[in-house]
C-alpha cells in the first residue's frame, strides 16, 4: 500500500481527495446555486476525466465559478460569457464550458464567438499606436464614426475590421515618416507597397480629409498596379522553386498550383485537387471541369533556370 493510503486503495483515496476538496471550495460560495453547479461539474469532470485528474484540477476551475457567482449569482447564456470572459478567455476553461454545453446549461454560438474574434482584432489595432499620442486620436476617431454606423446597422464588425486595418497601417507608415499626421506623400508610398489596399483606404483618406482638414486625395489609379504587384510575387515564388530544383509529386502539384495562378488566373487551390497529366517534359496539361490548362516545365539546361517556351501545346492525347 502506497505511504500516505493506509487501509485505502488508490482508488479510493483519491475519490476520497476529490469529495474533500469539492467541500472545501464550496465554502466559498454564498450563492447555493452556484455551489451545486459546481458539485454538479466535479461530478461531471470525474466520470469524465477520472478522479484522480479530477482530484488534482478542480480548484483551479473555482475562480471561473466565483466569478460567475460575483457578476450574475448564476450561470449566464453563452453571450454574457463571452462578453464578459472574452473567447480567448473561455478557451482557458474548455472543460467548464464543455460541462455546461452538455448539460444544456448554455448554448454555444458561433456567430457570437466571431464577433468577439473581429472586437478584439479592432481593439488590437488601437493598442498598435497606443504610444502615438498625435495618431491614435485620429484612428480612434475613424474608429467611432465606423462604429457608429455598425450599431446602426449599416456597417458589420468585419466591414469596420477591414476598413480599420489599412487605416492603422497608413498611420504606422506616417509614423515612420516622423509626422503627425498622414500627408500625401504617405498615402503614396503606402499605395505603392499595398495596392491592393487602395479601395479599403478610401474611406480613411475622405476621414483625414474632411475631419482633420488633412490634405489628401487617394492618387489616380495606375492600370494593373495590384495585379503588376501579385505577378511579380509569383514570379519570386516560381524562381525560387527553380532554383530549389524539386522533383516528385508533390514538387509538381505545388509547381502546376503556383503556374495555374500565373499563367491563367485561376484559384491556388486549384491545382492542388485535380490530376495532373504530364507531356514530352516541357509541359504539363491539366484538365479541368473539361478545359485544358497547359502550364511550362523547367529547363535547366540553358545555364540558368528557364521555361520550355516552344511556342506550341504539347500533344496530351486529348
Amino acid at each position: 500500500m502506497p505511504a500516505g493510503r493506509i487501509n485505502q486503495c488508490e482508488a479510493c483515496y483519491w475519490r476520497g481527495l476529490l469529495k474533500k476538496r469539492i467541500a472545501m471550495n464550496q465554502v466559498a460560495f454564498l450563492a447555493q446555486t452556484i455551489a451545486r453547479h459546481f458539485e454538479h461539474y466535479a461530478d461531471w469532470l470525474a466520470a469524465t476525466v477520472g478522479e484522480n485528474k479530477a482530484a488534482i484540477t478542480l480548484n483551479k476551475y473555482l475562480s471561473f465559478f466565483l466569478e460567475m457567482e460575483k457578476v450574475w449569482k448564476d450561470i449566464p447564456d453563452y453571450a454574457r460569457l463571452v462578453a464578459h470572459f472574452s473567447a480567448e478567455g473561455l478557451r482557458r476553461v474548455r472543460l467548464p464550458i464543455r460541462w455546461m454545453e452538455e448539460t444544456g446549461l448554455i448554448v454555444k454560438d458561433v456567430g457570437v464567438q466571431a464577433e468577439d474574434s473581429e472586437k478584439r482584432q479592432i481593439a488590437g489595432m488601437l493598442k498598435a499606436l497606443e504610444g502615438d499620442l498625435a495618431g491614435l486620436p485620429i484612428l480612434k476617431g475613424y474608429h467611432d464614426s465606423l462604429m457608429v454606423k455598425a450599431k446602426a446597422g449599416k456597417l458589420s464588425l468585419r466591414s469596420v475590421r477591414l476598413a480599420m486595418s489599412p487605416a492603422k497601417a497608413l498611420m504606422l507608415e506616417a509614423q515612420k515618416m516622423g509626422l503627425k499626421k498622414p500627408d500625401q506623400r504617405a498615402v503614396d508610398v503606402y499605395l505603392a507597397k499595398v495596392p491592393g489596399q487602395r479601395a479599403a483606404l478610401t474611406g480613411f483618406v475622405r476621414y483625414l480629409r474632411e475631419s482633420h482638414s488633412v490634405e489628401v486625395v487617394m492618387p489616380k489609379s495606375k492600370e494593373g498596379a495590384a495585379q503588376k504587384a501579385r505577378q511579380r510575387k509569383l514570379e519570386q515564388e516560381m524562381l525560387a522553386m527553380m532554383r530549389e530544383g524539386g522533383e516528385g509529386e508533390e514538387f509538381l502539384r505545388r509547381w502546376v498550383s503556383v503556374g495555374l495562378v500565373y499563367f491563367h488566373g485561376l484559384p491556388r487551390n486549384v491545382g492542388r485537387a485535380v490530376d495532373v497529366m504530364r507531356t514530352d517534359g516541357k509541359g504539363v496539361a491539366i484538365q479541368i471541369e473539361g478545359k485544358l490548362y497547359w502550364v511550362p516545365l523547367m529547363r535547366l539546361d540553358s545555364g540558368s533556370p528557364s521555361f520550355w517556351q516552344d511556342g506550341t501545346r504539347p500533344n496530351t492525347g486529348t
